[in-house]
């Protein structure tokens, strides 16, 4: 079995994925839910900015990462990102780790790890990375 094959093909998948769900999460945000998001983090005393942060990093980083364009960088700003929605989930909304009532924490842990596997990785030899000779920040 040709590995490097098969961790080329596996990397493409995993950053089209990946990058689909993020853009998928942030295109709804784009048009005019932004300032919904931004009215809901407001109420709980975050602010509303930061929706807006979230929602181009959402969609703008999840199309970087389909096309494996500074997926490492983007990467890294996805982690920090589930990072900040863990301990908001956590802390603000006093989130369970898993529930079938109310909100959880559980996928933004699933999108931490799934975020720190590329910054780890990289993109893979099917991306603009690794055609411009951006071998990222590792």
């Amino acid at each position: 079995m040709n590995y490097s094959l098969l961790i080329t093909v596996w990397l493409l998948l995993y950053r089209l994925v990946l990058g689909g769900t993020f853009m998928l999460h942030g295109y709804p945000k784009l048009k005019d839910r932004a300032k919904q998001a931004g009215q809901w983090m407001n109420n709980m005393g975050i602010p509303a900015w930061t929706a807006v942060l979230a929602t181009i990093l959402e969609f703008f980083g999840g199309t970087t990462l389909i096309f494996g364009l500074l997926t490492q960088i983007v990467a890294i700003f996805f982690a920090i990102f589930m990072v900040s929605n863990i301990i908001m989930k956590r802390m603000k909304m006093k989130s369970p780790y898993i529930s079938t009532e109310k909100p959880s924490y559980e996928m933004d842990v699933l999108y931490l790890l799934l975020s720190v596997t590329l910054v780890l990785l990289g993109p893979g030899a099917i991306s603009i990375d690794h055609l411009i000779g951006f071998f990222g920040v590792i």
